[in-house]
């Protein structure tokens, strides 16, 4: 008799990041810190980026998600929190950017049964949206994502 129990998959430590329309799902390490938005510098001209913002001495570029994905900023975007996420593809143009948010981001432990893929059209910046906590959530494209930014910096 096999009296092993198997563990269930646990997708550990995956924030919850608000939005005006629905949310991101990401690691925990992406994020470097959820901070109140401050004063923004420079007027930029772009459906998504909305200028930069100073964040621990150096000036990050503050971006919408949902402009990324529709090209234009979505109505009701008030910029009160935003999360600072860690740049991967080029440090040296851009260590970090900060995501306007809609809401306070919230902690989650997910096994991967609780996470449900959604047939959903194929977007470039995404790489799936599923439903999770109750909630549709978009999982992004990292690379994609950062590349569009980087093009406008």
């Amino acid at each position: 008799m096999n009296t092993t129990l198997e563990k269930p998959s646990t997708v550990s430590a995956n924030i919850v990041l608000p939005l005006v329309s629905g949310g991101l799902l990401l690691p925990n390490a992406s994020v470097a810190e959820v901070v109140l938005a401050g004063q923004l510098s420079s007027a930029v001209s772009s459906p998504f980026l909305l200028g930069y913002m100073t964040w621990r001495e150096q000036e990050i570029p503050v971006v919408s998600f949902e402009g990324l994905l529709n090209g234009r900023l979505p109505e009701g975007l008030v910029l009160r929190q935003m999360a600072v996420f860690n740049g991967l593809s080029d440090r040296q143009k851009m260590p970090y950017f900060g995501v306007v948010l809609s809401g306070v981001p919230r902690l989650v432990r997910l096994r991967e049964s609780d996470i449900t893929p959604l047939d959903t059209d194929p977007h470039p910046l995404l790489h799936s949206q599923v439903r999770a906590v109750d909630l549709k959530l978009m999982i992004p494209n990292w690379d994609a994502l950062e590349q569009e930014v980087l093009a406008v910096l």
